[in-house]
């Protein structure tokens, strides 16, 4: 009986030393968090800034031209494209990650400019994936290929030339990379080495904007959609066509995607479109008005649950995208008007910042209540916006 209560005695004893020991550890690391900043690309001017969560400028920077800004996997650099500038570029956001085995720390310095580059004339539409980014080049129609898994160790892309100049679209599909233009209305596929392996027979007139969605991606008509699908080490393609009753002049010209949903997401008239690749059929969804026609507005949460859209009334709209259902809408920016530069839409974990180019602010609006949580005086003409997101410990 002693032997029992002595043993019971000892096991708590053990749990208890062993519990505080867990907790001196957890206090010694520190409890991890999601790091945010925040880069701004004006839409005259040729500066880029970095903003901190509450909207403290960190850096101001002189670049190329006006820039296109894409996050780029990992959190830490966010892709640049100057058009007018003939150059494509990496911003460094000052987020670092020291490797500690059972977690990552952060170390918060200044971001700069890592790297700005001259890869061909007129780059304008960059595709970014886990482990690649491609930028057409309307120019020339070459493609500059970045490998994001040597990204900081080097910056030099390959360059693939293609079916000459030409407004174009481009996406890496496994291991192919699709490249078309709006002009010629064909999609062509092309080894990542730059052997060009095949032509697609289906036509594809004003072919914009494309997306990937595990083996499939889609490029943008002005009659409907394209879809190649990857089979095996083979490509194949489909048209979904627009619906027979689509309003005069609607296509598809914009595309999203996310891993945890099975269809895209496209821009369509005064509403948008879910396109069901395995189905093969699109589906139609009312707006109360057209999304705004820029890159960045139409955009997931990054658990793929809720879909984000600006329309060109100012409003941004919360939508369920397997209900199908719109949530809440919510005044934010100011409305399109003619000669007006692109607004900008980055979502994050339960907040999502947006760009009024009209005011020269940055809007941060708060996902959960669906209310503005602050506006943030940045002057100029405030665009292009991506996030710098790691995920560590700070001391």
């Amino acid at each position: 009986m002693w032997k029992k209560v002595v043993r019971q005695v000892l096991d708590i004893a053990v749990l208890q030393v062993l519990g505080v020991a867990l907790l001196g550890l957890a206090l010694a690391h520190g409890e991890e968090k999601l790091f945010t900043r925040i880069a701004v690309a004006d839409a005259k001017a040729p500066v880029v800034v970095v903003l901190n969560e509450d909207g403290k400028e960190l850096g101001r920077f002189t670049v190329p031209s006006p820039a296109t800004l894409y996050p780029v996997p990992g959190g830490q650099y966010v892709l640049t494209v100057h058009t007018e500038g003939n150059a494509v570029g990496f911003l460094w956001g000052g987020l670092r990650l020291e490797d500690h085995g059972d977690h990552e720390d952060v170390k918060e310095e200044n971001p700069y400019v890592a790297a700005t580059l001259r890869t061909g004339p007129k780059p304008v539409h960059a595709f970014v994936s886990r482990e690649w980014v491609a930028v057409h080049h309307d120019g020339d129609g070459t493609v500059a290929l970045f490998d994001l898994r040597r990204l900081g160790v080097e910056f030099t892309p390959r360059l693939i030339p293609t079916g000459g100049a030409d407004h174009g679209a481009v996406a890496v599909l496994g291991e192919a990379l699709l490249v078309g233009g709006m002009e010629r209305g064909r999609l062509e596929a092309y080894t990542l080495g730059g052997q060009r392996v095949l032509a697609f027979p289906q036509a594809c007139p004003g072919l914009h904007g494309q997306a990937v969605l595990g083996e499939w991606a889609a490029f943008g008509c002005a009659d409907g959609v394209l879809l190649v699908r990857s089979q095996g080490r083979g490509l194949v393609a489909q048209k979904i066509p627009n619906p027979a009753n689509a309003p005069q002049g609607a296509r598809v010209g914009r595309l999203a995607a996310h891993p945890n949903q099975p269809f895209f997401v496209g821009n369509f008239g005064r509403g948008l479109a879910f396109i069901h690749p395995r189905e093969g059929r699109m589906e139609p969804f009312p707006l109360p008005a057209p999304s705004w026609r820029s890159p960045y507005s139409i955009r997931f949460d990054p658990e793929g649950e809720a879909l984000y859209v600006l329309t060109e009334d100012g409003k941004f709209h919360k939508i369920d995208p397997r209900a199908k259902r719109l949530v809440w809408s919510l005044e934010t920016i100011t409305p399109a008007k003619e000669g007006a530069p692109r607004v900008g839409m980055a979502v994050a974990h339960g907040v999502a910042y947006l760009t009024d180019p009209q005011k020269g602010e940055v809007v941060k609006v708060d996902l959960e209540e669906g209310k503005v949580k602050a506006r943030f005086q940045v002057g100029g003409a405030p665009s292009g916006i991506a996030l710098f997101q790691v995920e560590g410990v700070k001391h």
